[in-house]
């Protein structure tokens, strides 16, 4: 029986990744990056009933799932990502660049939204992550933020809170958190005015990995030292998922409620903004998200709020 393991990732996370070797998630450090932006909470959320060692496992709190109660409730552990660096162990494998998910030719709707937008297939074309190369042409994530993944650093830089190895395996788009977003189109434009990037947008992205017998085992390293937390997940004829999430620390880590959105510009440009600092040579112009006036047929076209806390895509070098 073999192990499928899904990592879903959602807020202010950059996904640095070109092809060349592992890549990595970079949960962002919200208030280093941008003086006076709410603090984020890096987090892990796992059902226990998927691990083979709930108890050995060592969350930082546990909590019922949604609508739990009696002897049967849903565990639910959370583990605290501040300062920690995440491996996923698939023994037997060696290391490998993960694969950026693109259907084929004709098969993907993107840049607009899917024709069902409910449909979470629909969504995982990957280019439903902006990227930054096309906001910021000549722009590189700074290499001092993405460490070799080979080691695990003694302290993160400035502007990184935690990260997550992504060491093969396939990276698709998600289905977004908010149904009132799946509909819409997102514009980005330059300080004249000009499109530099219209697209619609998700704000979960899937890291899958898997092997034919188990068990795959996460490791939660402290980088200043200190415990090693392993989740081990063992064969199952269900896929099992994790939650790697980074939102405002007042939101709280919910198992599945991951969505962060706010009603004025300002806030949606700190939070979009934040990515901008992580570039090299820092753009001048730095073009954020808003919603696009589209055709009557979609959805609240151009009335809802903007979409915040979307991962986003980073070239290497």
């Amino acid at each position: 029986m073999s192990v499928a393991l899904s990592i879903v990732f959602t807020g202010l996370c950059a996904l640095a990744a070109d092809g060349r070797g592992p890549g990595q998630m970079l949960l962002v450090d919200a208030n280093a990056v941008v003086p006076g932006m709410p603090a984020h909470a890096p987090a892990l959320v796992v059902d226990l009933r998927d691990l083979a060692n709930p108890d050995t496992s060592a969350p930082t709190r546990v909590v019922l799932g949604p609508a739990s109660t009696g002897a049967d409730a849903t565990q639910v552990g959370i583990w605290d990502l501040t300062g920690s660096e995440v491996r996923v162990r698939v023994p037997g494998r060696d290391a490998s660049s993960p694969e950026l998910y693109r259907p084929a030719a004709g098969a993907s709707s993107w840049p607009t939204p899917p024709r069902d937008v409910d449909d979470p297939r629909s969504w995982r074309d990957v280019r439903f992550v902006p990227r930054m190369s096309a906001l910021a042409a000549d722009s590189r994530i700074r290499p001092s933020l993405v460490a070799s993944p080979d080691d695990t650093p003694a302290v993160f830089p400035r502007g990184v809170a935690g990260r997550v190895v992504i060491d093969g395996g396939r990276v698709e788009g998600g289905l977004p958190s908010e149904r009132a977003f799946r509909g819409q189109v997102f514009e980005f434009r330059g300080a004249r005015g000009e499109p530099r990037l219209r697209q619609a947008m998700t704000d979960t992205v899937h890291w899958s990995v898997a092997r034919e017998d188990g068990p795959i085992v996460v490791e939660i390293i402290p980088v200043a030292g200190g415990p090693v937390k392993r989740l081990v997940f063992g064969p199952s004829a269900m896929p099992r998922r994790v939650y790697v999430s980074n939102l405002p620390a007042d939101n709280g880590a919910g198992h599945e409620e991951h969505a962060h959105v706010v009603t004025d510009t300002p806030a949606t440009a700190l939070h979009f903004g934040a990515y901008y600092e992580l570039l090299e040579p820092a753009p001048a112009d730095r073009p954020i998200p808003m919603v696009a006036r589209v055709a009557p047929t979609r959805r609240a076209a151009g009335m809802v709020r903007p979409l915040i806390c979307t991962p986003v895509l980073f070239d290497q070098r």
